[in-house]
């Protein structure tokens, strides 16, 4: 049986929320995205929070990070981090990654994007050297399918606070309720410095909106470019059928 996949970096490497086709779901950590390849390779669709297409010599903010931010107004507009471009992903130093961004692409890399680098750089490598990889694997975000889900209004709080987890756990049963709940699940079997509750709750939607299937997803922007290595620059948007109360 082949799965959907919603895939999220965390601590301990990469959490999937994981779906057959009877809707059957599942929770696991994989240290690379490289194992998460070799355990699924047939599955149907991985949908995955990290840049997917990087410029090169550019500063230019990609497009889909563009649209995505305007879809998600002021409130989680925020939650799209810069994507740097290529000509960092070889630098293993902070300083030095700065300053060759700012050589190459006239801006420097923020920190919260830094963190990210080996994330981006370990899913770039597969994808490149991979072509049934680059078919299966699609850049999305999180808080652009909450934002869908919840009929195109972003959520008013931020995913880490008490009102944020609550708003969006109470939006994925709306849509799809479990008999036992993935949040009460990954919190009891995985430890808070490798796995935290927003982790979960992001690859819990980007599960369900895999499971959606290709057909309806849509792409933000709806003409994307590619990169220099023929990688697409674009988000996915999940188009829910069913919207919540």
């Amino acid at each position: 049986m082949r799965e959907f996949i919603g895939a999220d970096s965390c601590s301990a490497g990469w959490l999937c929320f994981i779906l057959d086709s009877n809707m059957s779901w599942n929770l696991k950590v994989f240290k690379t995205v490289r194992d998460l390849w070799n355990s699924y390779s047939r599955a149907k669709l991985i949908l995955i929070d990290i840049p997917i297409g990087l410029r090169k010599n550019s500063g230019v903010p990609r497009l889909c990070d563009k649209e995505a931010r305007r879809y998600l107004t002021r409130k989680r507009s925020s939650s799209i981090f810069p994507t740097p471009c290529r000509n960092v992903l070889e630098i293993t130093n902070y300083h030095e990654a700065n300053r060759i961004s700012k050589e190459k692409c006239g801006k420097g890399i923020s920190k919260q994007t830094w963190n990210i680098i080996s994330e981006i750089k370990e899913v770039d490598i597969l994808l490149r050297n991979n072509l049934e990889a680059k078919k299966l694997f699609i850049e999305c975000h999180p808080e652009v399918c909450f934002t869908a889900l919840n009929k195109d209004k972003p959520l008013e709080f931020y995913k880490k606070t008490k009102k944020g987890i609550q708003k969006r756990v109470n939006l994925l049963h709306s849509y799809l309720k479990f008999d036992k709940d993935p949040l009460e699940f990954g919190l009891k079997n995985y430890k808070r410095n490798e796995v935290a509750s927003d982790d979960i709750l992001d690859a819990w939607i980007l599960g369900i909106s895999a499971s959606l299937g290709r057909n309806n997803l849509e792409f933000l922007p709806e003409d994307y470019e590619y990169d220099s290595e023929g990688l697409p620059m674009r988000i996915a948007k999940p188009q829910f059928q069913v919207f919540v109360n």
